[in-house]
């Protein structure tokens, strides 16, 4: 089973921005439910997040100090990423992801897709632990 820590949330680095409409609603049904279901995916050597951007987001506005992670060696065969615009073109994809953390911008929301082998399933965490 993969490993899934408790991370400073103020540590993490963004690459894409999240969009309004599925904040909203993402922030909405976490007040109800008050659990977290998935951990955010991290690049282990940056703290950049591959895969979670809108949880993330939404657990820093509600005050969240910890937040569920799984780190990941971004660069080896287990990660794998596509870009999702057609209007986007890139050749080093994982580098352009790092490079754009690391100048803190951003790409637009939902302009690359993770995939990550052996995704690890998060227990239950309360949004309450997390505060």
């Amino acid at each position: 089973m993969k490993k899934i820590m408790l991370v400073d949330i103020h540590k993490l680095r963004c690459h894409e921005a999240v969009d309004k409409g599925r904040l909203a609603a993402l922030q909405k049904q976490l007040e109800v439910s008050g659990i977290i279901y998935r951990p955010i995916i991290v690049d282990r050597r940056s703290y950049v997040i591959l895969d979670g951007h809108h949880r993330y987001t939404v657990l820093k506005h509600l005050g969240a100090k910890k937040i569920p992670v799984h780190f990941v060696d971004y660069f080896s065969s287990d990660v794998r990423v596509y870009v999702r615009r057609k209007n986007m073109q890139m050749k080093l994809l994982k580098e352009a992801v790092i490079a754009t953390a690391n100048m803190n911008h951003v790409f637009p929301s939902k302009t690359t897709r993770h995939l990550i082998r052996g995704r690890p399933k998060l227990r239950v965490v309360t949004i309450q632990s997390l505060l």
